[in-house]
C-alpha cells in the first residue's frame, strides 16, 4: 500500500498541483484536482485509480497508466527559531 490508495481525490486542496508522468512515453503535465474531477465519473475516486485509468495527452500515445506526484505551490520556508 502507497499514499495512491490512501488518499481519495477530494482530500486534496485546490493549491496542489498533481504531476502526471506517463509510463510510455515519459510525457508529464501538471493538472490541479479540480481538472482531475472533471475527468472522472464519481467524486469518490482514490488516487490509485486515477494513475491506472489517465490517459497520455500527448497526441497519438493514448497509453493509459501514469505516475503521481504531488507539488505544492505553497511557500515551503521551514521555522527558525532562536533568540535575537
Amino acid at each position: 500500500m502507497s499514499w495512491l490508495d490512501d488518499m481519495h481525490l477530494v482530500d486534496l486542496d485546490d493549491s496542489q498541483a498533481i504531476e502526471a508522468t506517463c509510463m510510455k512515453c515519459l510525457h508529464t503535465c501538471l493538472q490541479s484536482p479540480i481538472q482531475l474531477l472533471l475527468k472522472v465519473n464519481h467524486r469518490d475516486v482514490i488516487m490509485a485509480e486515477i494513475a491506472r485509468e489517465l490517459k497520455c495527452r500527448r497526441p497519438h500515445s493514448g497509453h493509459c497508466g501514469a505516475r503521481l506526484l504531488l507539488v505544492r505551490n505553497e511557500n515551503a520556508r521551514g521555522f527558525v527559531g532562536g533568540m535575537p
